[in-house]
């Protein structure tokens, strides 16, 4: 029987056999040692380009996989037809695309307002308008070079490019760029707006009418910007004019009013809501100081006023806010012209005590004494350009002596003081730490004992008030009837100014423009009293011209 079924082919067959393929392709590029594998099992390396197959076959209708488990150093490789299912015959379509690794060039933007262009040398320029990091798209190979400059400032200020150029060694994210505001005005330049006045050619205090938010009368002081706030102390009508912003059209309408109850109220006031003659304004970014000038006291709010009517805080130079009387003590002030408020310090022009009072913290309660005083030899004595404290003025100002000074600044290291009646600008490089501490180099003179007036590059006239970049210095001459600027911090006495604006020369101090009469213009000023630097814009208190002019950096 088993004879006749085997004959009869009744035994078990074995079905065919599926036909096998091998699964390859290209590969192009390449510049070192790539390996491939299939389907998680067989690798294959490679050194060449050209094409390539695996060994191991593949079953027809079977799927196939190919992966790079290890790429050549130093490049990437991408994979095109990698996957699929056999069908019929062996598979030549995988593509291995190699191409040298790229890092990219990058790093961080600060300080910056506005636009800034940077430039990969001899490359790409890149559009910067925020800070924070930024990327270049372009790429460059380990090993390769790159330069990176600044190709285009952003307008009202100047950046720095630091670990800007080295070699590529990786993703590169260590190049800054560090904006500071910076002012490149031409001397003589044009206004752009002007607040107070409905038109340049308009000088008559609150524009020959009543008082009211577009009017001002007798603007004095630096202005602040803060918060997006602008406040300038109008001291005619003994209120601070508060906007929302710097204008752009003349003539434009305050949004509150400091000092007063409303717009059409004028009368010099004390107490907590009021103000007399106020002057100089500063501010931290969180709070605001005002020179109270004729109350003999500085008002300080805690944070940005915003509303009409809006009361101080604190009251510096006075024990309360009911008293209003001028003194010379730790505590006490007389006829305080200006104000600093900068890096958690308060610093005070006490005009008639001549001399500049110093808190070296903010102070949180009324009436607290200073902590230094310059221009004088103790707390007590007050008399101008008196060395030995002896109540006598001296002949001659010396290094350390002050005379009726009007005008503050300091960024916390250096100090800056309009020393007005002296007529010099002095700087302490760094920020004073004991009693009369001496400047170290003066402005407007050519030694610390000159104090004659001068319409000259080097010499001065009644300097107001000063302002600063921590760069640029920037100062008010109420007689010379101009802004001087120096670019630079001298380091020399006596050092020439190198911009001018208010007049066409440095040798001029003319009152209206034409030089020959009385009527103003964009470009021209009368006896100012502060400045306001808040790039991209100056603004320029033209008290003679009842007026606050807005100039435009380029």
């Amino acid at each position: 029987m088993a004879a006749v079924l085997t004959a009869c082919g009744g035994g078990e067959q074995k079905p065919p056999e599926q036909p096998t393929f091998h699964v390859g392709g290209s590969i192009a590029g390449l510049s070192g040692n790539l390996t491939l594998q299939l389907n998680g099992a067989e690798s294959l390396t490679r050194s060449t380009n050209g094409p390539f197959s695996f060994e191991a076959p593949v079953e027809d209708q079977s799927s196939y996989q190919v992966t790079i488990t290890t790429p050549p150093p130093e490049q990437d490789c991408t994979l095109q037809g990698a996957t699929g299912k056999v069908s019929g015959s062996d598979v030549s379509s995988v593509q291995v695309t190699c191409a040298q690794r790229t890092y990219s060039l990058g790093g961080t933007v600060t300080g910056l307002n506005g636009t800034l262009q940077l430039r990969i040398e001899g490359g790409e320029t890149l559009s910067v308008s925020a800070n924070g990091p930024f990327t270049f798209q372009t790429k460059l190979p380990k090993g390769g070079s790159y330069s990176v400059t600044v190709a285009t400032q952003p307008r009202g200020h100047r950046c720095a490019i630091t670990s800007g150029s080295g070699t590529v060694a990786g993703n590169v994210t260590s190049i800054t760029a560090t904006c500071t505001p910076w002012f490149d005005l031409t001397s003589f330049q044009a206004a752009t707006v002007v607040i107070g006045q409905s038109a340049f050619t308009g000088s008559v205090a609150n524009q020959g009418g009543p008082v009211g938010p577009a009017s001002v009368d007798s603007p004095w002081g630096n202005p602040v910007l803060a918060g997006g706030k602008l406040y300038f102390s109008d001291l005619g009508s003994n209120r601070i004019l508060g906007f929302n912003g710097v204008p752009a059209q003349n003539g434009a309408s305050a949004n509150f009013v400091l000092g007063q109850p409303d717009f059409t109220s004028a009368t010099a006031r004390s107490g907590r809501s009021g103000v007399s003659s106020p002057e100089g304004l500063s501010s931290d970014g969180t709070r605001l100081a005002i020179a109270d000038k004729a109350n003999s006291r500085v008002l300080l709010f805690n944070t940005l006023p915003s509303s009409t009517a809006a009361e101080p805080d604190l009251v510096i130079g006075q024990p309360d806010f009911t008293t209003n009387t001028p003194k010379c003590g730790a505590t006490f002030l007389s006829i305080p012209e200006d104000v600093s408020l900068s890096h958690g310090k308060l610093v005070v022009a006490d005009s008639a005590n001549s001399r500049v009072l110093i808190w070296n913290t903010l102070p949180t309660t009324s009436g607290v004494a200073a902590d230094l005083v310059l221009g004088q030899s103790s707390f007590t004595t007050c008399t101008g350009n008196d060395a030995n404290g002896d109540g006598t003025r001296d002949a001659t100002p010396t290094a350390s002596t002050l005379f009726n000074p009007a005008g503050v600044w300091t960024d916390g290291t250096h100090l800056l003081v309009a020393d007005t009646d002296n007529n010099r600008v002095l700087l302490w490089n760094q920020f004073p730490t004991t009693n009369a501490q001496p400047a170290d180099v003066v402005l407007g003179q050519p030694d610390f004992t000159s104090r004659a007036a001068a319409t000259t590059a080097t010499g001065m006239n009644s300097p107001y008030n000063v302002n600063s970049t921590g760069q640029q210095i920037f100062v008010s001459e109420y007689q010379n009837s101009r802004v001087t600027v120096w670019n630079q911090f001298p380091t020399t006495n006596g050092a020439a100014a190198d911009g001018v604006l208010g007049q066409p020369d440095f040798t001029s101090k003319n009152r209206g423009d034409p030089s020959t009469g009385t009527t103003p213009s964009a470009r021209s000023l009368y006896q100012p009293s502060g400045l306001l630097l808040a790039a991209p814009q100056v603004l320029v208190t033209d008290y003679g011209n009842n007026r606050i002019l807005v100039f435009e950096s380029r």
